[in-house]
């Protein structure tokens, strides 16, 4: 519940209420949001800093059309490489569409790796002034987390790394690269990207490229895991590894 004053009188309001999924990179967020969704007539929220930008897939790991089991997803694919866009252009973008999801009657799905991002939101970032502060949430939220054991996890980002490879990241960023030929880019300087970029500028051979890129990703997970348990330190709960069942009975008694 949230109170507001008009005048003398205090008047009780039921804020609307949103899900959130959070965990490292490759712990199986996707998945997870579309089974969510499915269940609960939601649509999805994308919180990747990677996947706004259009014509990188492959090494983002963006979702596919068919792994997104005809659920409405959003914040994919809004930019191109060579544009700026802020943590407050997405902060606003997201509330801009939890209020669009709402209209339709549906639940609000935000999933996602990028902790910022979710931040933003769940503690209402007002990014407007010089020092950025945090103020109440104006929704309720219930977050769900996945942390999966640190060797499966590693061994799942090795695997993808060499999905991806086998997918033709290494083509997707000659490509993006051929069209936006400056390394400087925030689009470029991400995980995937950035290493094939210097295997194509003849810095490092490919099999170092690959080995970068399935490194910096693990510390990239272990990263994405500070920042969430940080999360905890400032009172927002998550549930931890729950299985379907357990999701779904505490989703049912959040929405009552």
């Amino acid at each position: 519940m949230s109170y507001s004053s008009r005048g003398n009188k205090y008047t009780m309001e039921r804020k609307q209420k949103i899900i959130v999924i959070l965990g490292p990179t490759a712990s199986g967020k996707s998945d997870l949001a579309v089974y969510i969704a499915k269940n609960f007539n939601g649509e999805i929220i994308s919180a990747d800093s990677r996947q706004i930008y259009k014509g990188l897939n492959i090494a983002s790991n963006k979702i596919t059309r068919d792994k997104k089991q005809g659920i409405k997803h959003y914040l994919l694919d809004i930019i191109t490489p060579h544009q700026d866009y802020s943590l407050y252009n997405w902060q606003q973008d997201a509330y801009k569409t939890i209020a669009k999801i709402l209209k339709k009657k549906k639940l609000p799905i935000i999933a996602g790796g990028t902790g910022l991002y979710i931040c933003s939101i769940l503690q209402n970032y007002d990014l407007h002034p010089q020092n950025p502060s945090l103020r109440e949430c104006p929704y309720d939220f219930l977050v769900f987390g996945i942390t999966p054991d640190r060797e499966k996890l590693y061994k799942k980002i090795n695997k993808r790394v060499d999905k991806m490879l086998d997918d033709g990241s290494i083509k997707e960023v000659k490509r993006i690269y051929k069209i936006y030929p400056n390394k400087k880019l925030m689009a470029l300087s991400g995980i995937g990207y950035k290493q094939i970029i210097e295997y194509l500028d003849h810095k490092i051979s490919l099999e170092e490229a690959i080995e970068n890129i399935k490194r910096d990703t693990r510390h990239y997970a272990k990263r994405q895991m500070t920042w969430f348990r940080h999360m905890e330190k400032q009172n927002i709960k998550i549930h931890w590894n729950k299985n379907k069942n357990q999701i779904k009975k505490l989703i049912n008694a959040f929405l009552k």
